[in-house]
């Protein structure tokens, strides 16, 4: 479950707001459903107050949204348990993902028999293994999504892009839960080849929680322990 900086943003000042405009009754009398043994708490609130309950807010929002990033990032291992190979349909495999920046896109195969070409998309539509943006051989590769667009990735082995052993991965800009749409040519892959990947076992292809209203609601209980933690710290 994600958290974008627009969900933060709003969670953040409708907190600022509670501490603001609510009664110190009723701030105070939160606490003890999360703290039985807190004491009673000052109910002057200066401007000094306010500022430090801002800033203890911006440091627990900051902490959840890094760990919902964290939690958020998926890895994605290429072909599933097929690999990558000359023998799977690529296209088809993307089309059924929704690519984040802060995944990972794991190639796992065999070295002796492919590779992995990051290359552009005229050279990924001719199949074009002559000048790379950046070439991985090591049968273990794990390459993290960093920009929105589309990157384009081919095996330079003689044959293998052209018998459909290249791959689109496409992050649109604005999300909305819509799975990607396949590899622009369509390509499909057929069987056979000069050498074989074995079956490999890598992290899940987890689809990404919705986020949004989702990720507010999640949100709710914690916004209520927090205004109690911070008139503890702030108001005592």
């Amino acid at each position: 479950m994600g958290i974008s900086l627009y969900e933060i943003s709003l969670i953040y000042n409708d907190l600022l707001f509670l501490f603001l405009h609510c009664s110190p009754a009723l701030l105070s009398s939160m606490a003890p459903m999360f703290f039985p043994s807190s004491p009673r708490f000052n109910p002057a609130m200066g401007r000094g107050n306010a500022r430090a309950f801002s800033i203890l807010i911006a440091v627990v929002l900051a902490a959840a949204a890094a760990g919902s990033l964290s939690s958020a990032a998926n890895v994605y291992s290429v072909g599933d348990g097929a690999g990558w190979t000359i023998a799977a349909n690529y296209s088809s495999w993307a089309s059924g993902k929704t690519f984040r920046i802060g995944d990972t896109i794991a190639f796992i195969y065999n070295k002796s028999f492919h590779n992995v070409l990051e290359v552009s998309k005229a050279d990924y539509r001719s199949c074009n293994a002559a000048a790379p943006i950046a070439t991985h051989a090591t049968g273990n590769d794990s390459i993290s999504i960093t920009r929105y667009g589309h990157r384009f990735f081919i095996c330079g082995f003689p044959g293998h892009c052209a018998a459909g052993q290249k791959l689109d991965v496409r992050v649109p800009k604005h999300l909305s839960g819509v799975p990607p749409s396949p590899s622009s040519d369509g390509s499909q892959a057929s069987g056979g080849g000069t050498g074989s990947s074995p079956a490999a076992s890598a992290p899940g292809s987890v689809a990404h929680g919705e986020g949004g209203a989702e990720s507010i609601r999640g949100f709710g209980m914690m916004i209520v322990a927090i205004v109690a933690v911070a008139s503890v710290v702030v108001l005592h």
